[in-house]
């Protein structure tokens, strides 16, 4: 039974995660921290986890000092590295698990993509979880870039809670109703991410709609031959 402990618990994607954590059967979750809920039991997060904990606020050094064999940190992006820091110093064998993009590119962090790269991450002690949007274009485009006549477009329609629990635009549910709008026209952080993880050059657009989760991309991609539906979908067997 490993010990893990989630920073960020009370957001979309820690509240997902202690749900499956609950269920698991190889985790106890021993440490949760939230900021809107420190002081309340565990139970105030996920029925599933009972009585037994009670959820700190916040705390680089507390969490190092909590004795987890891992911890997710599913914070917005920027507030990672007060963390990982602390870990490096005093519980440098604790697993850490970063949801935002913070690490993402890192020397010292393992991209944690399983489907290209199961190996690594095996062994892993700091992974940064890829994004989502990027997930979607790069496990779609990756069986295609030896044949890559061109620069591919991606096109990307998330629900809103990709957007997070700070209120924005782009998570207003008013504004999206009957809606969908760009959510970055130029810059956004999961184009880079896509084209380091890919190797190759990609120009992305993302939206965001209506409806609370999932995603979808549209590729498409200038190939230096014609292949049939057959051929793809070998190739797509043959790589996942």
């Amino acid at each position: 039974m490993k010990r893990l402990g989630i920073v960020g618990a009370r957001g979309f994607a820690g509240g997902e995660l202690l749900k499956l954590a609950a269920r698991h059967g190889g985790f106890e979750v021993v440490y949760a921290a939230s900021r809107a809920l420190a002081g309340e039991p565990f139970s105030a997060l996920a029925p599933e986890l009972g009585e037994g904990g009670v959820i700190a606020n916040p705390d680089p050094e507390g969490a190092a000092a909590a004795g987890l064999d891992a911890v997710v940190l599913a914070m917005p992006n920027g507030q990672a590295k007060a963390y990982a820091d602390a870990f490096d110093k005093s519980s440098p064998d604790t697993v850490i698990l970063d949801f935002s993009a913070d690490f993402r590119g890192a020397p010292s962090w393992v991209y944690g993509l399983p489907e290209l790269d199961r190996e690594p991450l095996k062994a892993a002690k700091r992974i940064a979880n890829p994004g989502c949007y990027a997930t979607s274009v790069v496990l779609a485009l990756a069986p295609l870039v030896p044949l890559l006549a061109g620069t591919p477009s991606a096109f990307g329609i998330s629900g809103w809670s990709g957007a997070g629990t700070t209120p924005s635009p782009r998570n207003d549910e008013a504004r999206l109703k009957d809606n969908v709008m760009p959510y970055a026209l130029v810059g956004h952080g999961h184009e880079t991410e896509i084209r380091t993880a890919l190797g190759a050059t990609v120009n992305f657009t993302p939206h965001v709609a209506g409806y609370f989760r999932g995603l979808v991309s549209t590729v498409h991609a200038p190939l230096t031959e014609a292949l049939t539906h057959e051929d793809l979908a070998a190739r797509f067997r043959a790589v996942y």
